[in-house]
Order: C-alpha cells, then structure tokens, then sequence
C-alpha cells in the first residue's frame, strides 16, 4: 500500500516510501508499514517489526508450538481384576485444557511397584482432540496405545489389543477414563497401584488441525 503525501507544498500521489539524506552522509529510508498484516502472535518471540500503524513491536509466537510438554494432572489408581472385559477402572477429572482442539494429550501409567516378572507395567496413549468443536461428550478415537508388560522371562513386551490398564476417553468436560482388561494369555496379573499422569504439548503450527481438513 502506498499513501497520498504532501511535502513542502507539493504534493505526491501513491508514495511507497521516502528516501532521505542522513547527517553526516548517506540515506535512510521510511516504508510505510500500513502493508504490515502481521500481529505479535505472529512474529517470533523477542524479535522486533513494524504493526501497520508504524508502532515498534516485539513478537510473542513460539513458533512450532511449545516444544515441552506440560504435565497437567496426576493420579494413584489400585486395580483388583481378573476380568477379561474391558471396563472403567476409574476417571481423572483434567480440566478444560484437556480438551483443548490445538492440544496434543499424553496419558502415561506405570506400576508404582515397577518392572515385575509377569506383570503389566503400564501403558501409553495419545489422544488429538476434536470433540470440543461439535460439544460431544462422547469418547473419541485414540489414535495410538501402546500396553506393556514385563514377560516371566524378564523382557519387555506390548500386548495385543487393549489389555492392561490404559487412558481409553476423555469428555469435553475434561475427565478422563481409565479402562481395565486382563488377559491371562498377556500377564499374570493387573492387580497393582499405578500412577496416572497427564500431560499436554501444543499441536505444531504450520500443519493442518482437524478442522482444516473438513474444510
């Protein structure tokens, strides 16, 4: 964009820019910065530009997101099974973050006794929200589990299917459900103390969200 000017009673039409001789030698040159559409959100944190009403500003944006994630919400669940169905063992009210659309959610559980022969260990699941948008308070798809065990012969192993002690649901009034199933073929047992932890990383900007991709 380019601005209508009058200088020394002349004046000029559509100027860009002005050029003018600086003290000693040399030129300067002033842009107008009403071309500027970026915002301080925009801009990565501490570097400095120009807002469309000319103001020195300093950018604010992570960039990618935040690269850390942030632990949210903590629990001790006992579990006491030989239940070969999968039922809830148990829920972890998170908060509204947790249902958060720009939120990656990590739900880690371990056994606080450790690796123990024959044992389920714990488990890992990843969840990316989309439920938020539409007000469901139904559970939504986890995209990755992952259920561990330490074998009778001392190594570590995954399960097959969703056997163990896993993050199955969250709502978008942000609890949290943990889900039980014991599988003689897997483990010995499930019976344990386990800590449930939750944490959250900011989904990388610059890469399509679900709502992009039904658009």
């Amino acid at each position: 964009m380019a601005q209508n000017i009058t200088l020394l009673g002349a004046s000029y039409s559509a100027v860009p820019a002005v050029t003018l001789p600086k003290t000693g030698g040399g030129t300067a040159r002033f842009d107008d910065a009403s071309v500027t559409t970026a915002t301080a959100s925009d801009v990565a944190s501490g570097k400095i530009f120009l807002a469309s009403d000319g103001t020195i500003t300093t950018g604010t944006s992570s960039g990618g997101g935040s690269s850390e994630w942030k632990h949210i919400a903590h629990t001790t669940l006992t579990v006491n099974t030989t239940s070969t169905s999968a039922a809830s063992a148990g829920t972890l009210s998170c908060g509204i973050e947790i249902v958060d659309e720009n939120k990656i959610i990590y739900v880690r559980i371990r056994d606080t006794q450790g690796a123990r022969a024959g044992y389920f260990a714990g488990s890992d699941a990843y969840f990316m929200n989309y439920n938020k948008a539409n007000g469901s308070t139904s559970a939504f798809a986890v995209p990755a589990v992952l259920c561990f065990r330490f074998t009778t012969s001392n190594q570590w192993a995954g399960t097959a299917g969703q056997y163990g002690v896993y993050g199955y649901s969250i709502s978008n009034t942000g609890s949290l459900t943990i889900r039980r199933r014991y599988n003689s073929s897997y483990s010995l047992t499930i019976n344990s103390t386990y800590d449930v932890d939750v944490f959250t990383l900011d989904y990388p900007s610059g890469y399509p969200s679900v709502f992009d991709l039904e658009e």
